[in-house]
């Protein structure tokens, strides 16, 4: 069998593992939005399986179907980016995870940075359960189950990539060339801080993030308790402010509203109350178009159910040809 060369020029993931974030999608959606439109082919897999590291099944399968509409909603184009579930090819990803596994060290492993850090937060590491352990090879079998070519990461996980890299390279000399090596296509690496600035927005502290469901009352009301500076003087807090307030708007005019309300702040008038107000427009907006495309796509389960259908159909596809010329030459 021939070696198979690379079938997916951009590979990515989406964990389904509760409500959105503006955080959520400046990170991790917008990114795929532009790569959509420079012309490339995007293959986003919903890493249901991933997810089950530390969620309850229950959780991850009340969110797979609506981190779809989520990310459709937010500028995700079916029509140029397959979306698939990862739990579709269950079997051929578990089976590439086994015989990748016999390729690498636990010593090798618990020095993949973002493992560490997971790890850390755990009050005793050697209680963390197996799969957290396994979750770089588990994340390399399914970038090289599809024989992807570029996959978009920010500086922090530039380490998955080399896992994946050299886990490919050990495969290819002990069994013979198979896989092509993914590359890293290195994106911003964006921490977006909470409203109160004290650590990154995260959805376990609701009452200081936004999330894509707010109502317009909620996003005045947080905001209004938002961090952030003393006249004349600027914070991190309210830098992450501007920053958020300038991407969730591509108007020209409220970028400029925002830089005039700065400026005299930073020559000490007391503009933080019109600020916030100015800050609660633009995510009030962004937010309502979110809601009202979303409304729309979740009207019609089946239009979900069919771009699931044929994505699922395609990573199916990439990963028994995958599997077939990986055992073929193991046992060979």
């Amino acid at each position: 069998m021939s070696k198979p060369e690379y079938k997916v020029d951009i590979f990515t993931g989406i964990r389904p593992t509760g409500n959105l974030t503006v955080a959520n999608y400046l990170g991790a959606v917008k990114p795929i939005v532009k790569l959509q439109s420079q012309g490339y082919r995007p293959l986003v897999f919903v890493a249901d399986i991933h997810a089950l590291t530390d969620n309850e099944p229950a959780l991850v399968k009340k969110y797979t179907n609506e981190v779809v509409a989520d990310y459709i909603a937010l500028g995700l184009d079916p029509d140029t980016t397959t979306i698939y579930i990862q739990s579709a090819i269950a079997n051929q990803v578990s089976s590439l995870t086994l015989i990748l596994s016999r390729l690498i060290s636990v010593a090798e492993l618990l020095r993949v940075p973002t493992l560490k850090e997971k790890l850390k937060s755990t009050l005793q590491p050697e209680n963390a359960n197996a799969l957290l352990l396994l979750y770089p090879v588990l994340m390399a079998a399914d970038i090289l189950i599809n024989r992807a070519k570029e996959i978009p990461v920010g500086e922090d996980q530039l380490s998955h990539i080399e896992v994946t890299r050299e886990l490919a390279r050990r495969f290819n000399k002990n069994y013979g060339e198979v896989f092509s090596l993914p590359k890293a296509h290195q994106v911003e690496s964006l921490r977006i801080l909470s409203l109160k600035g004290d650590g990154k927005m995260s959805k376990t502290s609701p009452e200081t993030a936004i999330f894509l469901t707010d109502s317009p009352d909620e996003v005045i009301q947080k905001i209004k308790k938002a961090e952030t500076a003393f006249e004349g003087q600027m914070s991190n807090a309210l830098k992450n402010h501007i920053f958020l307030a300038k991407e969730l708007s591509s108007d020209e005019n409220e970028h400029k509203k925002i830089d005039i309300i700065i400026g005299r702040h930073l020559k000490g008038e007391k503009v933080m109350g019109e600020f916030k107000d100015a800050f609660s427009d633009i995510v009030n907006s962004f937010l309502a178009t979110f809601q009202t495309n979303r409304k729309k796509i979740t009207e019609n389960p089946d239009y979900i159910e069919s771009i699931l259908e044929k994505g699922n159909a395609i990573a199916r596809s990439n990963a028994d040809e995958t599997m077939a010329v990986v055992n073929a030459t193991m046992y060979k």
